[in-house]
């Protein structure tokens, strides 16, 4: 190590080279501070608040987190409302064109408002398959599973290759209930002047059952046998009067009832035989008038009330199928003469309409939770196979694929019987609604809302800390490098002065 001379005033030289090079050095960095608008290069440099510094920054970090996972549940739950609030519309606008007497067929036996129902179902079935980036909205857990088969599928024809779809389902209900004769499995018998209405003899799970009987005349006694199988009759003692009347209840398929009301008619004015009965000659001959007219008015609600209400249980049971639960059928053939409970369809032999998850473990809103902060989290999700949409694509169904005819003398009192039961549905009374649905998902993008408020005070607390230790103020950086320029500028004159001054000058 070499060790300098002394020479009177190096030292003092030194400490001024040093000052000038500190001096450098602080300008440079106010003008740093200047031009990044940082305190300092590196969190080291800020010394004991770089805790604050790191601890801020974190916490931001991590509500940035939650704003992101806000935003992309938000974008999902715009969307969902927009298909919900679609079906909603299709739903009620279906049901004003399903009312009484819109009975005006087209050339394929159909009214008008059938052939929009169908394009309001294909269109409800796209809505429930829409997705956000390849994430399907209605399929639960099962976010890359497209949640609902194509309408083609969905709505096959009977008897076409494949499994089979709704419509085939339909066809087989119809058959069951119908039964032989088209009577809705019951047996319409006489002995003597007693006509009895009877459940078959096997009591088939399918067509009517029977509710309640009466008669309003004193001639005519009514009583009713619970059975099984039950049965009710109607004892004529003696001629009733006209204008008498005897009822028989029977209970449909789909949980409605049918009321057969026949009038007693004298000969001299008969009617159609599904309304009345003609006043014979003796007690006998009323009584068989009274079951061929019982017999009729069973064909003709077993034409119309019937039939659309076992069409309704098919479809509802197809739309409760999914492919853990796969749909129930009518066993057979032959249909006609099932006796057998409706049994959960084989493997492949029938349209499986819902594919996305349907476990019952989880409800429906809690498939696709949203965390939204520390310990917060909102549940968002949703499913194809809820009860709203499955009674609303069942209406659609019923009332899109139902087929009359002029030449049918039924056909218009069939419409006037769909209609209803297509307006009941599409009315969602007592059951799940589309809008109920939305309120739920409102509740989620409510919540996110809040959240977001929140995230958005707390960011702004936190920027206000980390800019008190990172940001320098401008001002006090401006005055401080101001004052530095003037010291340097008066240090470096200084210097220069004196590093001219001689000694002949100073001895002056």
């Amino acid at each position: 190590m070499a060790i300098d001379p002394f020479i009177p005033g190096s030292n003092s030289a030194r400490n001024n080279g040093a000052l000038f090079v500190q001096m450098r050095a602080q300008l440079e960095d106010l003008q740093r501070q200047i031009g990044t608008g940082k305190k300092a290069e590196t969190f080291a440099d800020l010394g004991l608040d770089r805790r604050t510094s790191l601890d801020t920054r974190s916490k931001m970090a991590t509500i940035e987190g939650w704003n992101k996972s806000i935003e992309q549940g938000d974008l999902r739950i715009r969307f969902m409302m927009q298909s919900i609030e679609g079906f909603a519309k299709n739903a009620s606008d279906s049901k004003v064109f399903a009312r009484s007497g819109t009975y005006s067929l087209n050339a394929n036996g159909q009214a008008s408002g059938q052939v929009l129902a169908t394009d309001r179902l294909s269109q409800s079935i796209d809505m429930l398959n829409v997705d956000v980036g390849g994430r399907y909205l209605f399929s639960g857990r099962s976010h890359d599973v497209k949640p609902v088969e194509a309408f083609s599928v969905i709505m096959k024809d009977v008897g076409s290759s494949g499994p089979a779809g709704v419509k085939t389902l339909i066809s087989e209900r119809q058959q069951a209930d119908a039964g032989v004769g088209n009577l809705g499995r019951l047996t319409n018998t006489l002995a003597g002047s007693t006509v009895t209405v009877a459940r078959e003899a096997s009591d088939p799970p399918y067509g009517y059952t029977i509710a309640s009987t009466s008669s309003t005349s004193p001639n005519i006694t009514a009583a009713l046998a619970a059975g099984p199988p039950a049965s009710a009759s109607f004892n004529v003692a003696t001629n009733p009067t006209a204008g008498d009347k005897i009822t028989l209840t029977l209970n449909l398929p789909d949980s409605t009832t049918v009321d057969i009301t026949l009038e007693a008619r004298p000969a001299s004015a008969p009617g159609a035989a599904e309304t009345g009965f003609v006043i014979g000659a003796s007690a006998a001959a009323t009584a068989a008038n009274l079951q061929a007219s019982v017999t009729a008015a069973l064909q003709k609600q077993t034409a119309t009330s019937l039939g659309v209400a076992s069409a309704m249980v098919a479809t509802r049971d197809f739309f409760a199928g999914s492919s853990t639960n796969p749909p129930l059928r009518v066993p057979g053939p032959s249909f006609a003469t099932a006796t057998a409970p409706p049994a959960p369809s084989a493997a492949g032999a029938t349209v499986i309409w819902y594919k996305g998850d349907d476990s019952t473990a989880v409800q429906a809103r809690n498939t696709a939770n949203v965390q939204v902060d520390e310990s917060q989290t909102v549940a968002a999700g949703a499913r194809a196979n809820e009860q709203a949409f499955r009674e609303g694509l069942t209406s659609l169904v019923v009332f899109a694929t139902t087929i009359f005819s002029t030449s049918d003398p039924n056909s218009a009192a069939r419409h006037e019987a769909m209609a209803d039961r297509v307006g009941t549905g599409l009315s969602f009374n007592n059951v799940q609604s589309p809008e109920h649905i939305a309120i739920e998902i409102s509740a989620a993008q409510s919540a996110m809302k809040s959240a977001t408020e929140r995230h958005k005070i707390s960011t702004n607390f936190l920027e206000s800390a980390r800019a008190s230790v990172e940001d320098p103020n401008d001002s006090e950086v401006a005055a401080a490098l101001l004052a530095m320029q003037t010291r340097m500028q008066a240090s470096y004159q200084t210097t220069s002065i004196l590093s001219k001054l001689s000694l002949t000058d100073y001895l002056r």
